[in-house]
């Protein structure tokens, strides 16, 4: 087992040095150097325990993804993903099912043998979608429609499969009636599950003494939520993703306390509820690298499931179901993108999004091996895989280094800065001397992967007033090293650069006096923020109606 692991981390730590120097995405090199590796270490091992390595790893996986969604975002779009994650699953399988079953004259397949085989390729993996969407700057929207269905889609595919066309193909009377009590029941008592795991891993969390302690409660709660769904034949990743959602939800609540000054909120942090606050917004990052480790376990598994004579004999039907869902999958994003009035290159994007991981594969291996058909399902299922990571990724790639300049005047009209060309982006308003909200949030990225790499402080105030006073505080309370920007059409912002939480409190007491009688937020960095949390502390923190509000 020593020569497995150390073998796995030498696959990993080459896969990020090439990745690094390279920008070919991790996912492709790991896959590739795992398959050669199996030529010639024995790795066997991966393969045989394919299933339980999976389950084992989904749980930590999911954590990062789960706790880097913003919620307010997610709240603002939340039938957008319900459509993505749930009815374009289902009008997708629909479409796929009907159309084979129409044109099938080789194999004698029912309906509920179709459904057996479209319902795992339609769950995406969010690992890969994010990795490839965190080179290049992106609209947040396109960001969270993709990353969104890609985290829920998961939850109908497997509820379809286990649910519904598993019991069909075992004779097991359904009606419409006991389908909808089925469904209700797995998502409700799943939902319950995690409700419940997620609330005691809150308080193991907090009542935790170190890091250590605090490590574990987040992936025991994760674990026991996955294990305990499916024990009860329910679906795990649901209870995980809601009892993560949850334990995410309680801090976030308790963030929000009712101080009004510096003191009271120093105070506050130097608690143990003020401890264990930071101690989460350290431990995302932390999460983020082991996910980072259990997805390309996830990857060096599947590389050593590719059987290339077996692919090489199914390859019609590999290439017939890879080109059917991508062309379906393209017909529903169109319809969606074209609602909702975003160009056309979105539903390009969101279609070469749709990679395939592990959780199709899951499904497939979980089929009893007296199945006519598992064996051609199996090859189906990991030829679409692998082709959807390397065809997909590949095409996914180039087509957003042509289109970056006008991914970014899309991004600038999501930020009401309405322009036809990149040519015609300012940096800064010329009324107010403001940096836009683009410019801005590249300079609030680069503080702080500079606090990430010297070990540094930064602090924001953000604030809405009129446009007289934007311009006095930009020509007179600004220091030299600070940036004066705006984080949307309504708020301005100063980042402090080398700047207390402290410090940022005076600085924010003098600006009261000039946007009089307006609100005021402060957010100071702390090890493990991102821009999305950094933006969504402060958002929070306008909403109040204190006169200066402190969001840690």
């Amino acid at each position: 087992m020593l020569e497995i692991l150390s073998i796995i981390l030498t696959l990993i730590l080459i896969s990020k040095f090439i990745e690094d120097r390279t920008k070919i995405p991790f996912v492709l090199i790991v896959i590739i150097l795992s398959y050669i590796a199996n030529q010639f270490f024995e790795l066997t091992i991966l393969r045989d325990n394919f299933q339980e390595i999976m389950y084992l790893m989904l749980p930590i996986i999911l954590i990062p993804d789960v706790l880097g969604l913003s919620r307010s975002e997610l709240k603002e779009n939340l039938s957008s993903i319900l459509f993505l994650a749930i009815f374009a699953v289902l009008i997708s399988i629909s479409l796929a099912v009907g159309f084979t079953y129409f044109i099938n004259n080789i194999y004698d397949l029912s309906l509920f043998h179709l459904l057996i085989l479209f319902a795992p390729l339609m769950a995406t993996d969010v690992v890969s979608v994010g990795a490839i969407f965190s080179k290049f700057n992106l609209p947040s929207k396109l960001k969270l429609y993709a990353e969104g269905e890609s985290l829920f889609n998961d939850i109908t595919a497997m509820v379809i499969f286990f649910f519904i066309a598993i019991p069909f193909l075992n004779g097991e009377d359904l009606t419409l009636s006991s389908l909808f009590e089925i469904t209700f029941k797995t998502v409700f008592l799943s939902m319950i599950i995690g409700l419940v795991l997620g609330l005691l891993g809150y308080y193991s969390f907090k009542h935790s003494r170190e890091n250590f302690e605090e490590f574990i409660s987040v992936y025991l709660m994760a674990s026991l939520a996955f294990l305990f769904a499916e024990e009860l034949k329910l679906s795990g990743i649901l209870a995980v993703v809601i009892a993560v959602m949850f334990f995410k939800y309680l801090f976030d609540k308790e963030g929000h306390y009712k101080k009004r000054n510096y003191a009271a909120v120093l105070m506050h942090l130097n608690s143990n509820e003020g401890r264990s606050l930071l101690s989460l917004r350290a431990y995302k990052k932390e999460s983020r690298y082991l996910g980072l480790f259990a997805n390309a376990v996830i990857f060096i598994s599947i590389a050593n499931v590719i059987n290339l004579d077996l692919l090489w004999k199914y390859k019609n039907e590999i290439f017939y179901v890879f080109i059917l869902t991508t062309i379906i999958r393209y017909i529903v994003l169109y319809a969606f993108t074209k609602y909702k009035k975003h160009p056309i290159r979105w539903t390009n994007i969101l279609t070469l999004a749709g990679m395939k991981g592990g959780l199709a594969l899951i499904m497939i291996v979980s089929l009893h091996d007296d199945f006519i058909y598992k064996e051609m399902f199996l090859a189906i299922t990991l030829g679409v895989v692998v082709l959807s990571i390397f065809v997909y990724t590949t095409i996914l790639m180039t087509y957003l280094y042509f289109q970056k300049n006008n991914l970014i005047v899309d991004k600038a009209n999501e930020h009401h800065i309405y322009i036809k060309g990149i040519k015609e982006l300012v940096d800064k308003e010329l009324d107010t001397g403001a940096y836009n909200e683009i410019v801005f949030e590249d300079l609030v990225e680069n503080e702080i992967n500079r606090a990430q790499r010297y070990n540094q402080i930064f602090s924001i105030v953000a604030f809405k007033t009129n446009k007289e006073k934007l311009r006095k505080i930009s020509q007179t309370s600004v220091r030299q090293s600070d940036y004066f920007g705006k984080i949307n059409s309504e708020y301005y912002a100063v980042l402090l650069t080398h700047t207390s939480l402290e410090d940022a409190f005076y600085f924010a007491e003098k600006l009261k006096k000039i946007a009089y009688k307006r609100t005021l937020t402060i957010t100071q960095y702390m090890p493990g923020d991102t821009k999305d949390s950094l933006y969504e502390k402060l958002d929070n923190g306008l909403k109040t109606k204190k006169e200066i509000d402190i969001e840690i």
